[in-house]
Protein backbone atom coordinates (compact mmCIF):
# COMPACT_ATOMS: atom_id res chain seq x y z
CA UNK A 1 0.00 0.00 0.00
CA UNK A 2 1.25 2.93 -0.77
CA UNK A 3 1.61 6.38 1.34
CA UNK A 4 -1.83 7.53 0.43
CA UNK A 5 -3.97 4.25 0.44
CA UNK A 6 -5.94 2.28 -1.43
CA UNK A 7 -7.70 3.17 -3.92
CA UNK A 8 -12.51 2.65 -3.68
CA UNK A 9 -14.33 3.44 -6.36
CA UNK A 10 -17.36 4.97 -5.21
CA UNK A 11 -20.21 6.82 -7.31
CA UNK A 12 -19.97 10.02 -9.11
CA UNK A 13 -19.39 12.91 -6.34
CA UNK A 14 -19.75 12.91 -2.74
CA UNK A 15 -19.91 15.54 -0.01
CA UNK A 16 -17.14 16.17 2.00
CA UNK A 17 -14.25 14.86 0.24
CA UNK A 18 -11.39 17.07 -0.55
CA UNK A 19 -11.79 17.86 -3.93
CA UNK A 20 -8.43 18.84 -6.16
CA UNK A 21 -8.22 19.61 -9.60
CA UNK A 22 -5.30 17.32 -11.32
CA UNK A 23 -4.27 14.34 -11.66
CA UNK A 24 -2.04 14.88 -8.83
CA UNK A 25 -2.41 15.70 -4.92
CA UNK A 26 -0.58 18.67 -3.84
CA UNK A 27 0.73 20.03 -0.46
CA UNK A 28 -1.24 22.92 -1.40
CA UNK A 29 -4.59 20.29 -1.33
CA UNK A 30 -3.98 18.46 2.15
CA UNK A 31 -3.13 21.79 3.55
CA UNK A 32 -6.65 22.61 3.33
CA UNK A 33 -7.54 20.38 5.61
CA UNK A 34 -4.17 18.95 7.42
CA UNK A 35 -2.86 23.02 8.55
CA UNK A 36 0.76 21.21 8.92
CA UNK A 37 1.15 20.88 5.08
CA UNK A 38 1.24 24.21 4.64
CA UNK A 39 4.60 24.41 5.37
CA UNK A 40 5.98 22.39 2.49
CA UNK A 41 5.87 23.93 -1.01
CA UNK A 42 2.85 24.16 -2.31
CA UNK A 43 3.18 22.64 -5.29
CA UNK A 44 4.94 19.45 -4.30
CA UNK A 45 3.32 16.34 -5.34
CA UNK A 46 2.33 14.07 -2.60
CA UNK A 47 0.77 11.17 -4.72
CA UNK A 48 -1.55 10.41 -7.95
CA UNK A 49 -5.24 11.95 -7.71
CA UNK A 50 -8.01 9.03 -7.96
CA UNK A 51 -9.63 9.02 -11.55
CA UNK A 52 -12.98 11.18 -12.19
CA UNK A 53 -15.70 9.77 -10.60
CA UNK A 54 -13.46 7.42 -7.57
CA UNK A 55 -12.42 8.38 -4.08
CA UNK A 56 -9.44 7.69 -2.47
CA UNK A 57 -9.46 7.09 1.43
CA UNK A 58 -6.53 8.10 3.35
CA UNK A 59 -6.27 6.61 6.73
CA UNK A 60 -5.36 8.74 9.80
CA UNK A 61 -2.48 5.81 10.19
CA UNK A 62 -1.52 6.22 6.97
CA UNK A 63 -1.79 10.87 7.14
CA UNK A 64 0.00 10.67 10.19
CA UNK A 65 2.91 8.37 8.62
CA UNK A 66 2.87 10.83 5.55
CA UNK A 67 3.50 13.85 7.75
CA UNK A 68 6.29 12.13 9.66
CA UNK A 69 8.05 11.28 6.28
CA UNK A 70 7.90 14.89 5.31
CA UNK A 71 9.09 16.23 9.12
CA UNK A 72 5.99 17.77 9.90
CA UNK A 73 3.69 17.79 13.02
CA UNK A 74 1.78 14.47 13.39
CA UNK A 75 -1.45 15.14 11.26
CA UNK A 76 -3.90 12.20 12.12
CA UNK A 77 -6.91 12.20 10.57
CA UNK A 78 -8.78 10.18 7.94
CA UNK A 79 -10.28 12.19 4.74
CA UNK A 80 -11.27 11.10 0.92
CA UNK A 81 -9.78 12.59 -1.56
CA UNK A 82 -11.69 13.04 -4.96
CA UNK A 83 -11.04 14.56 -8.53
CA UNK A 84 -12.77 17.90 -9.47
CA UNK A 85 -15.57 17.47 -12.33
CA UNK A 86 -18.48 19.11 -13.76
CA UNK A 87 -21.00 18.33 -16.27
CA UNK A 88 -21.02 19.34 -20.02
CA UNK A 89 -23.43 21.95 -21.13
CA UNK A 90 -25.08 22.31 -24.39
CA UNK A 91 -23.55 25.52 -25.54
CA UNK A 92 -19.47 23.95 -24.88
CA UNK A 93 -20.44 21.05 -26.88
CA UNK A 94 -22.25 23.08 -29.53
CA UNK A 95 -18.99 25.00 -29.82
CA UNK A 96 -16.47 21.49 -30.35
CA UNK A 97 -19.27 20.50 -32.82
CA UNK A 98 -18.79 23.65 -35.02
CA UNK A 99 -14.96 23.72 -34.85
CA UNK A 100 -15.16 20.38 -36.28
CA UNK A 101 -17.85 21.70 -39.12
CA UNK A 102 -15.78 24.48 -40.32
CA UNK A 103 -18.99 25.71 -41.73
CA UNK A 104 -20.86 28.82 -41.26
CA UNK A 105 -24.12 27.51 -43.22
CA UNK A 106 -24.42 24.31 -40.99
CA UNK A 107 -27.02 24.15 -38.72
CA UNK A 108 -26.95 22.22 -35.68
CA UNK A 109 -29.95 21.00 -33.27
CA UNK A 110 -28.87 19.34 -30.09
CA UNK A 111 -31.76 17.23 -29.02
CA UNK A 112 -29.15 14.77 -26.32
CA UNK A 113 -26.22 14.57 -24.66
CA UNK A 114 -24.01 12.83 -22.10
CA UNK A 115 -25.00 14.42 -18.54
CA UNK A 116 -22.19 12.15 -16.53
CA UNK A 117 -19.59 14.92 -14.71
CA UNK A 118 -16.14 15.07 -16.59
CA UNK A 119 -12.78 16.21 -15.76
CA UNK A 120 -11.33 19.75 -16.82
CA UNK A 121 -9.80 18.89 -20.24
CA UNK A 122 -10.41 19.61 -24.11
CA UNK A 123 -13.63 18.42 -25.18
CA UNK A 124 -13.29 17.18 -28.94
CA UNK A 125 -16.10 16.14 -31.66
CA UNK A 126 -14.79 14.65 -34.49
CA UNK A 127 -16.40 14.04 -37.88
CA UNK A 128 -15.13 10.83 -37.91
CA UNK A 129 -17.66 10.38 -34.62
CA UNK A 130 -20.58 11.35 -36.80
CA UNK A 131 -23.23 8.86 -37.64
CA UNK A 132 -24.49 9.30 -40.88
CA UNK A 133 -28.23 9.31 -42.11
CA UNK A 134 -29.78 6.34 -44.30
CA UNK A 135 -29.75 8.55 -47.16
CA UNK A 136 -28.36 12.12 -48.38
CA UNK A 137 -31.53 13.68 -47.65
CA UNK A 138 -32.29 12.60 -44.57
CA UNK A 139 -32.03 15.59 -41.55
CA UNK A 140 -32.99 12.61 -38.38
CA UNK A 141 -31.52 12.58 -35.34
CA UNK A 142 -27.93 11.44 -35.66
CA UNK A 143 -25.40 9.79 -32.96
CA UNK A 144 -22.29 12.21 -33.06
CA UNK A 145 -19.78 10.63 -30.44
CA UNK A 146 -16.77 12.64 -28.94
CA UNK A 147 -13.88 12.61 -26.50
CA UNK A 148 -13.28 14.45 -23.46
CA UNK A 149 -9.60 14.38 -23.35
CA UNK A 150 -7.65 15.13 -20.25
CA UNK A 151 -4.26 14.30 -17.97
CA UNK A 152 -2.10 14.50 -21.42
CA UNK A 153 -3.14 11.87 -22.94
CA UNK A 154 -6.17 10.29 -21.38
CA UNK A 155 -9.67 10.44 -22.17
CA UNK A 156 -13.53 9.69 -21.52
CA UNK A 157 -16.16 9.06 -24.40
CA UNK A 158 -18.93 11.67 -24.41
CA UNK A 159 -21.86 11.77 -27.26
CA UNK A 160 -24.73 13.58 -28.55
CA UNK A 161 -27.65 13.43 -30.43
CA UNK A 162 -27.99 16.24 -32.82
CA UNK A 163 -29.72 17.57 -35.79
CA UNK A 164 -27.21 18.63 -38.60
CA UNK A 165 -28.21 20.31 -42.16
CA UNK A 166 -27.37 22.84 -44.50
CA UNK A 167 -28.72 24.89 -47.11
CA UNK A 168 -28.69 23.78 -50.50
CA UNK A 169 -29.37 22.57 -53.92
CA UNK A 170 -29.71 19.38 -55.85
CA UNK A 171 -30.46 17.88 -59.16
CA UNK A 172 -33.93 15.60 -59.60
CA UNK A 173 -35.04 13.36 -62.40
CA UNK A 174 -38.82 14.36 -63.18
CA UNK A 175 -39.36 11.56 -65.27
CA UNK A 176 -38.08 8.44 -65.65
CA UNK A 177 -33.96 8.92 -67.16
CA UNK A 178 -33.32 5.39 -69.11
CA UNK A 179 -29.82 3.86 -69.42
CA UNK A 180 -27.47 5.21 -72.34
CA UNK A 181 -29.39 8.07 -73.66
CA UNK A 182 -28.36 11.60 -73.29
CA UNK A 183 -30.68 13.33 -70.67
CA UNK A 184 -32.70 16.68 -72.05
CA UNK A 185 -33.25 19.23 -69.67
CA UNK A 186 -37.01 19.12 -69.72
CA UNK A 187 -37.06 15.61 -67.66
CA UNK A 188 -34.75 17.20 -64.63
CA UNK A 189 -35.35 19.50 -61.73
CA UNK A 190 -34.02 21.12 -59.38
CA UNK A 191 -34.53 21.70 -55.75
CA UNK A 192 -33.72 23.95 -52.90
CA UNK A 193 -33.71 23.02 -49.33
CA UNK A 194 -31.70 21.68 -46.10
CA UNK A 195 -29.64 18.43 -46.35
CA UNK A 196 -27.05 16.35 -44.17
CA UNK A 197 -24.08 18.10 -45.85
CA UNK A 198 -21.28 15.70 -45.19
CA UNK A 199 -22.76 12.67 -47.84
CA UNK A 200 -21.98 12.00 -51.49
CA UNK A 201 -22.55 15.93 -52.89
CA UNK A 202 -25.74 15.80 -55.40
CA UNK A 203 -25.46 17.76 -58.80
CA UNK A 204 -26.15 21.09 -57.94
CA UNK A 205 -27.35 22.53 -61.63
CA UNK A 206 -28.95 20.99 -64.42
CA UNK A 207 -26.34 21.61 -66.79
CA UNK A 208 -23.86 19.34 -64.89
CA UNK A 209 -26.74 16.85 -66.10
CA UNK A 210 -27.92 18.08 -69.58
CA UNK A 211 -26.36 15.90 -72.63
CA UNK A 212 -24.78 13.38 -70.26
CA UNK A 213 -26.32 9.70 -70.37
CA UNK A 214 -27.32 7.57 -66.68
CA UNK A 215 -24.72 5.00 -66.44
CA UNK A 216 -28.11 2.50 -64.89
CA UNK A 217 -32.11 3.40 -64.71
CA UNK A 218 -32.88 6.29 -62.72
CA UNK A 219 -35.65 6.24 -61.46
CA UNK A 220 -38.12 9.53 -61.29
CA UNK A 221 -37.64 11.52 -58.11
CA UNK A 222 -34.22 10.12 -57.94
CA UNK A 223 -31.45 12.53 -56.54
CA UNK A 224 -28.77 12.97 -59.13
CA UNK A 225 -24.88 12.10 -58.46
CA UNK A 226 -21.68 12.75 -61.07
CA UNK A 227 -21.32 8.82 -60.48
CA UNK A 228 -24.90 8.21 -61.77
CA UNK A 229 -24.28 9.23 -65.22
CA UNK A 230 -21.66 9.22 -68.12
CA UNK A 231 -20.53 11.88 -71.18
CA UNK A 232 -22.21 10.61 -74.23
CA UNK A 233 -20.78 8.31 -76.68
CA UNK A 234 -19.39 9.92 -79.24
CA UNK A 235 -20.37 6.47 -81.31
CA UNK A 236 -23.98 5.48 -81.63
CA UNK A 237 -24.95 2.20 -83.10
CA UNK A 238 -25.63 2.23 -86.70
CA UNK A 239 -23.67 5.55 -87.35
CA UNK A 240 -21.89 6.15 -90.35
CA UNK A 241 -18.34 6.51 -89.00
CA UNK A 242 -14.84 7.69 -90.59
CA UNK A 243 -12.15 4.63 -90.09
CA UNK A 244 -8.38 5.34 -90.59
CA UNK A 245 -6.82 2.15 -90.86
CA UNK A 246 -3.06 2.29 -90.05
CA UNK A 247 -1.18 -0.69 -91.45
CA UNK A 248 2.74 0.14 -91.05
CA UNK A 249 3.35 3.20 -92.35
CA UNK A 250 0.50 3.94 -94.53
CA UNK A 251 -2.99 5.13 -93.56
CA UNK A 252 -6.04 4.54 -95.29
CA UNK A 253 -9.38 6.07 -94.32
CA UNK A 254 -13.40 5.45 -95.59
CA UNK A 255 -16.67 5.25 -94.23
CA UNK A 256 -17.83 2.37 -92.55
CA UNK A 257 -21.40 1.61 -90.10
CA UNK A 258 -20.97 1.57 -86.46
CA UNK A 259 -21.85 -1.77 -84.98
CA UNK A 260 -21.82 -1.22 -81.61
CA UNK A 261 -21.46 2.13 -79.72
CA UNK A 262 -18.78 3.71 -77.86
CA UNK A 263 -17.26 6.53 -75.88
CA UNK A 264 -13.90 7.78 -76.83
CA UNK A 265 -10.90 5.32 -75.82
CA UNK A 266 -13.56 1.83 -76.27
CA UNK A 267 -13.09 -0.57 -78.84
CA UNK A 268 -16.08 -1.28 -80.92
CA UNK A 269 -17.02 -3.08 -84.14
CA UNK A 270 -17.65 -1.12 -87.32
CA UNK A 271 -18.29 -3.14 -90.68
CA UNK A 272 -16.30 -3.15 -93.32
CA UNK A 273 -18.61 -1.70 -96.86
CA UNK A 274 -16.29 -4.20 -98.94
CA UNK A 275 -17.02 -7.61 -97.68
CA UNK A 276 -19.09 -7.22 -94.84
CA UNK A 277 -16.88 -8.51 -92.40
CA UNK A 278 -16.42 -6.83 -88.53
CA UNK A 279 -13.94 -4.96 -87.73
CA UNK A 280 -12.70 -4.15 -84.14
CA UNK A 281 -11.59 -0.30 -83.57
CA UNK A 282 -10.90 1.98 -81.24
CA UNK A 283 -13.28 5.30 -80.84
CA UNK A 284 -10.81 8.59 -81.65
CA UNK A 285 -13.67 11.27 -81.49
CA UNK A 286 -17.07 12.08 -82.35
CA UNK A 287 -17.60 9.69 -85.34
CA UNK A 288 -13.85 8.49 -85.79
CA UNK A 289 -12.66 5.09 -85.06
CA UNK A 290 -9.01 3.81 -85.47
CA UNK A 291 -8.14 0.74 -86.45
CA UNK A 292 -4.35 -0.63 -86.28
CA UNK A 293 -4.17 -3.40 -88.79
CA UNK A 294 -1.38 -5.13 -87.07
CA UNK A 295 -3.11 -5.96 -84.09
CA UNK A 296 -6.55 -6.69 -85.29
CA UNK A 297 -8.05 -9.87 -83.67
CA UNK A 298 -8.66 -12.65 -86.56
CA UNK A 299 -12.11 -12.85 -85.86
CA UNK A 300 -12.55 -9.04 -86.50
CA UNK A 301 -9.65 -8.18 -88.84
CA UNK A 302 -11.50 -9.32 -91.78
CA UNK A 303 -10.46 -6.91 -95.08
CA UNK A 304 -9.05 -3.39 -93.24
CA UNK A 305 -7.33 -2.39 -96.86
CA UNK A 306 -10.50 -0.22 -97.29
CA UNK A 307 -11.66 0.92 -100.98
CA UNK A 308 -8.70 1.37 -103.38
CA UNK A 309 -7.06 -1.58 -102.49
Amino acid sequence: MTALGALILLAWGGAGCLVVEGQHILARDLARVLPAFAQLPAELRLGYAPAPGARRIITAAEAARLSAQHGLPVEARELCVERATEKLTAERILAAMRQAVGREDVRLELVDYSRYPVPAGELEFPRTGLGAPPAAAATGVLLWRGRLRFDGSRSLPVWARVRISAPGRRVVAAANLPPDKPIEACRLRLEQGEWFPFADQPLDAVEAAVGKAPRRWIRAGSVLYARMLAPPKEVERGAAVEVAVASGGAQLRFQARAETAGRAGDVILVRSPLNGRRIAGRVEGPGKVVVDANCCKPDYAGDVRGPGR
